[in-house]
């Protein structure tokens, strides 16, 4: 791993740390994120993060389990292999969703709670509640739409290393 490399993978631990999880499983993404080839053994993983080989395991439980991480095998291979699959964003989307869900039900329970109350008093929580249902309607329609621009990019960038002339937008 390259110092550029490493101080990539350390501030992707110290950003996924500070979000809830463990600074281990942003290192682990990170480097997942990065590395090749794109599959690695635990043994690797352990290698190059300078970790063992159950830190390794418990935060590949950890990462599989929100969708950031996929675990395959090799037929004739013992070893699992570890990669950071393309579509773990929308893994990471899907979780936010189900967050602002779960924020909405809170805040409409608040909404019943303070039902009563003259709209001045009302305005704060009903402002939140509002927020949270936009979105959390928006989520979807925002991820379709990075999939269709993302697909668009990828698709001109591969155009134009195959040498086809790059397209003409108005």
């Amino acid at each position: 791993m390259t110092n550029e490399q490493a101080a990539f993978v350390e501030a992707m631990g110290r950003y996924l740390g500070s979000g809830g999880m463990t600074p281990m499983a942003g290192r682990m993404w990170g480097w997942l994120l990065i590395c090749v080839p794109p599959e690695q053994t635990a043994a690797q993983l352990a290698d190059e993060l300078h970790a063992s080989r159950g830190a390794i395991s418990g935060t590949a439980r950890i990462l599989e389990t929100v969708g950031f991480i996929r675990r395959t095998t090799r037929r004739g291979d013992r070893r699992e292999y570890f990669s950071a699959p393309p579509e773990a964003f929308r893994a990471l989307l899907q979780g936010a969703g189900a967050s602002y869900r779960r924020f909405r039900d809170v805040t409409e329970q608040g909404i019943g709670v303070i039902a009563d109350l003259p709209p001045p008093a009302r305005r704060r929580l009903e402002e939140v509640h509002d927020f949270v249902v936009f979105v959390e309607a928006e989520l979807p329609a925002m991820y379709d739409r990075f999939v269709r621009e993302r697909a668009q990019r990828v698709a001109e960038d591969e155009g134009l290393r195959s040498g086809q002339p790059e397209a003409i937008t108005a």
